[in-house]
């Protein structure tokens, strides 16, 4: 017999995935900045900027010349993955507590899409920046369309905001 089950009653599986999704960025922060600095210092043998040398035969188009041009200016290298590592910490921890979830879902989607544009295919032996493209960028953009409202701060946000008010519809950021 079919059991009648509501949107509300599924979202309570969601911050599982949530949590995880999160930690999967906040981490790779966490990596780069507390346990090994070195990756973001651009003298050291294990800058990250090294890296993204190896993806160059096997990016795609449009990341490739982007890859190309941040490459060969040493300075606008350094500051991408500044900034790449400043979005994988804040809109990971973002997602892990289910705040502006919806925003966070499609900057993370578009983080771990990007990695897979950037290392194209690299071959059946690497295919660890496949799986985040596939997988983290797929749960990422679920979030999108689902938001985030059992155990999170949207929650709390959404009993007492109803949204942002555009002509007579509310758009919630959550």
């Amino acid at each position: 017999m079919a059991q009648n089950v509501t949107v509300e009653e599924t979202q309570k599986f969601l911050p599982i995935v949530r949590v995880t999704l999160g930690w999967m960025f906040l981490s790779a922060f966490v990596r780069r900045v507390i346990n090994v600095p070195a990756k973001l210092d651009p003298h050291s043998s294990a800058y990250v900027g090294g890296k993204l040398i190896t993806f160059i035969p096997h990016a795609w188009d449009p990341i490739k010349p982007f890859l190309v041009s941040v490459l060969l200016n040493p300075g606008l290298l350094y500051d991408f993955i500044i900034l790449f590592t400043i979005l994988e910490g804040v809109f990971g921890l973002f997602m892990m507590l289910g705040f502006l979830t919806r925003l966070s879902g499609l900057v993370i989607a578009g983080l771990a899409w990007g990695i897979g544009l950037a290392a194209g295919w690299l071959g059946s032996t690497c295919v660890d920046e496949w799986q985040i493209a596939a997988m983290e960028g797929a749960a990422a953009f679920m979030f999108v369309f689902t938001g985030s409202r059992w155990l999170s701060i949207d929650q709390f946000l959404a009993k007492r905001w109803k949204g942002i008010k555009v002509g007579k519809y509310y758009i919630a950021p959550w």
